[in-house]
């Protein structure tokens, strides 16, 4: 019998940073979910030498589909889904818990129709001078309240010193970037069942583990493969600079 494929790889690295793709698979030659997030994953842990995970194979259920392990349907950003795949949350502590600090970066995609309104309603709110179309990604930190919950609290995953300082490195690359509004309706990494919140249910303060949401829109950012390497480029080099330069105490 064939050897079941585990549909994930596991990239190590020296650097105290983890990259993950949760919404990459690339099934029959075809970008489904998130197109091209893994080849920017990829390519960001190439530059930095750094970790990273990727899933090649598991297709985010939508619509009709219903979750199946057997199938290779599952969400591999929500924590009851991620549970069902043997070493994939082990692997992911166990980097965390072996360097004195981590950044974790979570990279996500949104249609090219979101990210202009997205841009339309931080306009709206006097947070974005420029015009909609011009935004490319969002980062999200757990501000806000939890509508799923009623809790009306940010639960933060990182320090404002580093989303600000991370923004401003992509910004200054040539990636539009902007701290997603805390009364917006979703990209915040704020939902208490997505990982970008689990090392905060797992006890670990921020002298420990940063973790931060990236959503990047499709046009100009990834869709070709040329412009994920780019994009991936401009990641990396904000990355490094942001781990340089330092984001506060701890």
């Amino acid at each position: 019998m064939a050897e079941r494929p585990s549909g994930i790889r596991y990239l190590p690295g020296k650097r105290d940073l983890l990259v993950i793709s949760p919404h990459s698979p690339v099934i029959d030659g075809v970008f489904e979910n998130d197109a091209r997030t893994g080849i920017i994953a990829e390519h960001v842990q190439n530059a930095l030498d750094c970790h990273a995970i990727i899933n090649d194979l598991f297709f985010k259920p939508k619509g009709p589909i219903k979750k199946s392990f057997e199938n290779y349907f599952l969400d591999l950003y929500r924590l009851d889904h991620s549970t069902k795949v043997s070493g994939y949350l082990s692997r992911i502590e166990t980097i965390v818990k072996a360097g004195a600090k981590t950044h974790v970066l979570w990279v996500h995609g949104i249609t090219d129709d979101v990210a202009v309104a997205q841009g339309q309603e931080h306009r709206s709110l006097g947070l974005f001078d420029q015009a909609p179309e011009r935004l490319q990604a969002l980062i999200g930190y757990g501000q806000g309240g939890d509508p799923k919950t009623g809790e009306t609290e940010s639960r933060y995953t990182a320090r404002q010193k580093t989303v600000e300082t991370f923004r401003d490195h992509l910004c200054a690359a040539g990636l539009t970037t902007l701290l997603t509004h805390p009364e917006g309706s979703n990209y915040r990494g704020r939902d208490a069942k997505r990982l970008n919140q689990w090392f905060n249910q797992l006890g670990y303060g921020f002298d420990r583990v940063e973790s931060m949401h990236l959503e990047l829109r499709e046009k100009g950012v990834r869709d070709t493969e040329a412009n994920a390497v780019k994009t991936a480029g401009v990641i990396a080099k904000a990355l490094s600079l942001l781990m340089q330069t330092g984001s506060g105490p701890g």
